[in-house]
Formats: C-alpha cells, structure tokens, sequence
C-alpha cells in the first residue's frame, strides 16, 4: 500500500479493537499518512459522510481556524473547523487519545459548535449591556442636571408669581381697609375675591414647589372630609366676574348625598378652576354653564365615588379626542380659544388620579361639552 492511500479497516489488525468502541457517545477519530483511518458512529454522523468517512484526507475534512490540524508530531488538543459535505461547518475540539493498537494517531474529537455560539452570543451581550449601562449613567446624569434645572426654574417662577402676588394682596387690603376712601358693598366682594385668589394661587405655587420635591415628583395631598359644595360655590364665586362678562347663567347643583368628598380641597379647587375655565371658554356668549355634584352607585368593590362635573353649551370635543385631550402639550382646538401649553387637563388628571378617582369628557345632552371627575365619597358628619 503507497503512503496517502486509504487504509482499509479490515485490512488493519486494529479494526476489530476500533468496532468494539464504535458505540463511543464521543467521536472517535483514528489518521494514518494525513487521511481518516477510522471513525466511530458519532464523528460519521457529525461529518455527515456516513462510511465514506474513511480515507478522506485531513485536508479536505478540517479546516485550520488558527490553531493547527491534529497532525504528528503537533500539539496534544486543538480546535479547528470541521467542513461537512454541504458546506457548513461546524466548531470541533480534538484531544489526542492513546492508541496502542496499531499505526497512525488516535483523537477525541467534540462537537463545541454550540459553545461557541454561546460564548459569542454571551460576550455580544456582555458588549450590549455594559453599553446600555453607559448609556443609563449618561441618562441619570442627564436626568439629574434637568431635575436640578427644573427645580430652579420652579423656584424662580414661584419667587415671581409670589412677589406680584403680595402686591396684588396689598393693595386689596388697603382698599378693604378704606383707608383711601370708602368702598361700596359690590366693590368690597369682589376686593374680597381678589384676595380669595390670591391666597389660592399662593398656596397653588407653595403646592408645585412642594412637588417638585418630592422624591417622585407626585402631587402632595393633604386628605381630609371636605364640603364638595363649598368648593364648587367658591371657585364659581371667583369667576363671577367672567360670567358677568360673558353673560353666562351658571346653575349650581348639588345632590345632598354628594356633600362630601375625602380630598385635597386645595387640589379639588384647581381642578375646578380648570374646568370651569375652559367652560367659560368655550361656552356660548349669553349661553350656561352647568355645575353638578352627585353620588355614584357603589363599584365592583363596594367603593363610594361623588361625580363633579362642569358642562358647557360650546362646540363640544369630538369623539377622537376625549382621549388624548387629557395628556400633556395636546391641544384639541387650534383656534385662537386655545390658549397656553395644553397642560392644564393634563395635571387635572394627576391630581384626580392621585385620590384614586378618575376624569372624563363626554357629550352634554343638548349639545356641548360635560368634563367630568370622581372623588371618595364619605358620609355626612351626623
């Protein structure tokens, strides 16, 4: 037999010794003169050759990823990559073995094609997280210089709000005070609004300055079982002078089993003055507004609501809207009745949210709009 030719198994004294380790779960690889001498079942079926694994040269059945092929003489373990009939390849591992019985060399030989693809798949996650963790420190970074800028601006906005405020403040005491002239009775309500006002808008500023601070930013309350009455005749007093001007009729009703309410007045009183705001908006000219308190049935779990709501005679808001109207910066009308930034519904709802109720718009009966708010209901004290 030349050197390179094919050995034959039965032709070898050592092949009845190598078909006793045929049944071996782990390839088994046996070369003589750089060409396969013998292969157990699991290296055929991993080279994908079957029988005609035999005599296949070494050339022609790995491929040398960096490290060597298994020749003699050369290192005792390797890795190189094994090339199947239809291309593909798979990542193999060879630890030489020792073979008494005959010429030529033997090996282990284990598929790690899988470990590998691990072990890259695990370093290009490593690589991903240790990127996202960078970009995370520069988000908190980020995020913590705009807190920073934000609370500032709250504190410069407060110090500006506060300081006309006062002025506003001291003025209206100096004329209820008559001390620059006497005043008549209309003249002293509506100087005593002014102050009412005032006072609301100052403690509104104390309210977002105290948010700010927080350690989530939510909004601060201070529960308690409040008149839902008093609240919504209060901040109607306050725009008294606004339905003067646009002649508007306001009805107030107040179902006596929805005078009360666990809440923030505070809080329950801006959500008011929003609504009512853009009430007084969007109504129309000499139209009216409607004011309604009433008590829920109980929900699922037994809970007591009190519904509050302001409704309007205006253009109403479209079906598509009644969603998105109460997110913040959206704007459902373009025209020159949409004043400001679009958040004023936006915090309604945080601050609805935040004592467990929920807000809404929907259709007045007649034409216009009904928003719509809940409350914890409580029983009146007896």
């Amino acid at each position: 037999m030349s050197a390179g030719a094919p050995v034959r198994a039965d032709a070898d004294p050592s092949a009845e010794r190598w078909r006793e380790l045929d049944d071996c779960p782990v390839g088994l690889l046996r070369l003589h003169d750089g060409c396969v001498a013998d292969a157990n079942a699991a290296l055929r079926a991993l080279a994908g050759r079957g029988e005609a694994l035999r005599g296949v040269k070494l050339d022609d059945l790995l491929e040398d990823t960096g490290r060597g092929l298994p020749r003699d003489p050369g290192p005792s373990a390797l890795e190189c990559s094994l090339v199947r009939p239809d291309g593909t390849r798979r990542a193999v591992a060879f630890r030489r073995a020792a073979w008494p019985h005959g010429p030529g060399s033997c090996w282990w030989v284990e598929d790690v094609t899988s470990r590998r693809e691990l072990e890259a798949e695990l370093l290009r996650a490593g690589r991903e997280l240790a990127a996202a963790n960078r970009a995370s420190e520069c988000a908190r970074a980020e995020q913590s210089g705009a807190r920073a800028d934000h609370e500032e601006l709250l504190m410069l906005v407060g110090h500006e709000l506060r300081t006309p405020l006062t002025v506003v403040a001291g003025y209206a005491r100096l004329l209820l005070g008559e001390e620059v002239g006497p005043i008549v009775a209309d003249q002293r309500r509506f100087l005593e609004e002014m102050l009412k006002a005032c006072g609301r808008l100052d403690r509104f500023v104390a309210n977002l300055l105290e948010a700010a601070r927080a350690p989530k930013g939510g909004p601060v309350l201070e529960l308690g079982r409040e008149r839902v009455d008093l609240a919504i005749e209060s901040v109607a007093e306050m725009f008294r002078p606004l339905f003067m001007d646009r002649q508007l009729t306001v009805h107030v009703r107040v179902a006596p089993d929805a005078s009360f309410a666990r809440c923030d007045r505070v809080r329950v009183e801006q959500v008011l003055t929003n609504l009512i705001g853009n009430a007084i908006r969007y109504a129309r000219r000499g139209g009216s507004l409607d004011l309604t308190a009433r008590a829920l049935p109980a929900d699922a779990q037994g809970r007591h609501f009190v519904e509050i709501s302001v409704a309007d005679d205006g253009p109403g808001v479209a079906l598509a809207d009644r969603m998105r109207i109460f997110e913040p910066y959206v704007q459902a009308d373009d025209s020159a009745r949409a004043r400001g930034l679009g958040l004023g519904l936006a915090i309604c709802r945080r601050l609805v949210e935040a004592h467990g109720g929920e807000i809404g718009v929907r259709e007045r009966p007649g034409g216009g709009a009904c928003f719509y708010f809940t409350l914890p209901g409580v029983e009146a004290p007896r």
